[in-house]
């Protein structure tokens, strides 16, 4: 289902919505010539301690042979070698008269160079969320806007001081790289609180935020805290048996294992429960905090061994055994920057697509297509055999009806004119292309709503017109009520709000992009999702979790 009733001005604090349809289940050092390997110069001979009584100048001495020099030593690097000290000639004693010991001049001392002296570092003030949404506000005030809002675990920047405290018993902090965060039920300056440490693990951008796993059936029980073996006989009295099916289960070749094992949580060692986020109410003596729907989804921080169980510990501080969830492979699909290659593109939407080599009367050879392959066209197609044939970037020809062709577009709108992002979504092709102005830069196929063009106040069809991006979550929980399609997806990755409920979001629950199968949101590849997510406006900062904006958002114009 969608969301109800999302208000425009975006005050709520969680958001509820179910678009998706669910699927059952560098360089190196160089070496330096060790000291004693240098060559050392040659002993000069020892002068006359005292000087001869005056005579005649004597005749000048024959001319002392040319000074030899040593053979160097073998470097250990490519770089020239200092030149050696040449020998002193044999007979430069007998040759020369003997001269009066010089004096030695007492060495200058050398001072010791002075560094400036160093500034001492700037010291950094932090703040940290401990609950699932610390709302971000325009103002140091509760009735200012809100911008955006930070996950449990997060750590921004923040001033010395607050700026206020109306309101606020802890103050209004001023954070990085703007807004105001009241320090108190959700935030707290104490980065080392045991929320903060154990939600530490931050989200990727880059594909699927977490590790994500679906809930078997029966559904899994989520837990406060490592269960010992007598509480699972009493909590999970079907376990035995239960791992029995699930090592079967393990040998089928489409099983995905779960990650490697992290190390324990240090909140859940020793027997203790993992601290509860802030507004989550929890006894001290609570083992079972729920259980999961039977389509449901989880995203976990970390997954880990106890007792020969794997284990998972979720983006809300539950403990989830792995054995009765599967891991989500995630989807290899990905669209294609239009960096090199500009539209048309086709997508390969058969799964025995061929391409053809062109041959003088007609095709030649043939090579089988990916399914879902894009292919660069020239524009360019002839008719062959009965079949309507497209001419690729590479000289080879595709068959028109295994792939989804998708042309420049031939009157740009007012806003592209205007040279501003916009993303242009077709329904009957299930394609998304990205535009910088009139210049495409990002092509992909996507999955809209299930009845197509149907009245999306009745069915499960994708919303038409013109809107502007005005919410983006990292992540965000998704569900539906609706009786027989009941599902709890949590953390849905990089959805982007457009209108009421509809969104652009990721899905990793279902890998048919290309095929309408949603409540009516845009479902994209993660990869697709999170470049998309990066490149739209309103920006969401690297540490927060949120970003709103009623203004200047990136426009999407869904369409036939």
């Amino acid at each position: 289902m969608r969301a109800s009733s999302f208000l425009a001005t975006v005050a709520i604090a969680s958001l509820a919505t179910g678009c998706p349809l669910l699927e059952p289940s560098v360089g190196q050092e160089l070496a330096s010539p060790a000291p004693d390997s240098l060559p050392k110069p040659a002993p000069l001979p020892a002068l006359a301690a005292q000087a001869p009584a005056p005579a005649p100048p004597p005749a000048p001495p024959p001319a002392a042979p040319a000074p030899v020099p040593a053979a160097p030593t073998e470097a250990t690097v490519d770089t020239p070698d200092l030149p050696p000290d040449p020998a002193a000639p044999a007979d430069l004693a007998l040759t020369e008269p003997e001269a009066p010991a010089v004096p030695e001049e007492p060495e200058e001392p050398i001072e010791p160079v002075k560094e400036p002296p160093k500034k001492p570092a700037a010291e950094v003030f932090e703040l940290a969320s401990i609950a699932k949404e610390t709302w971000i506000y325009a103002e140091p005030r509760w009735r200012s806007r809100r911008i955006g809002y930070l996950r449990a675990g997060a750590i921004v920047e923040r001033d010395e001081k607050p700026k206020s405290r109306a309101n606020c018993e802890g103050g209004w902090y001023h954070i990085k790289p703007r807004g105001y965060v009241c320090v108190g039920t959700n935030a707290t300056l104490d980065i080392h609180h045991p929320v903060v440490e154990a939600a530490a693990v931050r989200p990727s951008r880059d594909g699927l935020p977490y590790t994500y796993v679906m809930s078997r059936n029966p559904a899994p029980h989520l837990y406060a805290r490592l269960p010992t073996d007598a509480e699972l006989r009493v909590v999970e009295p079907d376990l035995a048996g239960h791992l029995r099916k699930v090592a079967q289960t393990a040998l089928d070749a489409q099983f995905v294992p779960p990650p490697p094992p992290d190390p324990t949580p240090g909140a859940l060692l020793y027997g203790l429960a993992a601290p509860p986020l802030a507004g989550v109410s929890r006894g001290a003596d609570t083992l079972v905090v729920g259980r999961a729907k039977a389509r449901s989804g989880f995203a976990l921080l970390s997954t880990f061994d106890h007792e020969d169980r794997r284990y998972g510990l979720t983006t809300e501080l539950a403990v989830l055994p792995l054995d009765r969830t599967r891991v989500v492979r995630t989807s290899p699909f990905q669209g294609l920057p239009l960096d090199e290659v500009t539209l048309p593109v086709a997508f390969v939407k058969s799964r025995h697509a061929m391409r053809y080599t062109s041959a003088i009367g007609g095709l030649g050879g043939a090579t089988k297509l990916g399914h879902r392959e894009a292919v660069p066209l020239t524009g360019k197609s002839m008719r062959s055999g009965g079949a309507t044939y497209l001419e690729a970037r590479d000289g080879s020809w595709v068959r028109e009806d295994q792939v989804v062709r998708i042309d420049p577009m031939t009157r740009p709108p007012g806003w592209a004119l205007a040279g501003q992002k916009w993303i242009d979504v077709s329904i009957l092709k299930q394609s998304l292309v990205a535009y910088e102005g009139t210049k495409p830069v990002y092509v992909t196929l996507v999955s809209t709503g299930a009845d197509g063009l149907g009245d999306p106040k009745k069915t499960h069809s994708t919303i038409q017109g013109v809107f502007r991006i005005h919410t983006k979550h990292v992540s965000v929980t998704m569900d539906g009520d609706e009786v027989g399609d009941e599902f709890d997806l949590r953390d849905v990755p990089f959805v982007q709000y457009f209108n009421e409920g509809y969104a652009l979001h990721a899905a990793y629950w279902h890998d048919d992009f290309g095929t309408p199968r949603s409540h009516g949101c845009v479902n994209l590849a993660p990869r697709d999702a999170a470049w998309l997510f990066g490149w739209t406006t309103p920006e969401v900062p690297a540490t927060w979790h949120a970003g709103l904006s009623l203004r200047g958002g990136t426009v999407v114009y869904t369409h036939p």
